[in-house]
């Protein structure tokens, strides 16, 4: 069974990375350390598979109540940018109408996006906006007249 036990930790290892990669946020880095652990105490003999999994547990979480709190202020600190941070100042056109007790969407790429106004009016469709923020899933944006007065009153 300890043979096996490699090749799984393994398997947990790999599939934490890549996960990790493909999210923007710390979630499985976590269980990949926990994974490299389980594979060093695999190769303990007399240690059963159960034991094992005990101490990919209390790693993992270990470290996820400790250290994530504390990489993901780190991270926030350095304001580091993401890719959706590239939407930001975009000028897309609105497919379906925005107001304030509906979101719209609009079509970034081959991506539809939640959008809503910057200040609660409604979004037309077909109307032009400009991507002003990102909250969460959705796309904070403004009409593209506001913008332009904005841009005039600051110059």
């Amino acid at each position: 069974m300890e043979n096996i036990m490699v090749w799984i930790w393994l398997g947990v290892t790999i599939l934490a990375i890549v996960v990790e990669l493909i999210t923007p946020e710390l979630v499985s880095l976590w269980f990949a350390i926990g994974g490299i652990v389980g594979i060093a105490f695999s190769f303990i003999p007399g240690l059963p598979w159960w034991g094992e999994i005990i101490i990919f547990a209390i790693v993992s979480l270990v470290l996820l109540l400790t250290l994530r709190p504390v990489l993901k202020k780190y991270f926030k600190d350095k304001n580091l940018k993401t890719n959706t941070d590239r939407l930001i100042g975009q000028e897309v056109r609105v497919l379906t109408q925005a107001d304030f007790d509906t979101l719209g969407t609009v079509k970034i790429g081959d991506v539809i996006w939640n959008v809503k106004s910057s200040d609660d009016t409604a979004l037309l469709a077909d109307e032009i906006v400009k991507i002003v923020e990102i909250d969460g899933n959705k796309l904070i944006a403004c009409h593209l007249n506001d913008n332009a007065d904005n841009k005039t009153v600051s110059d």
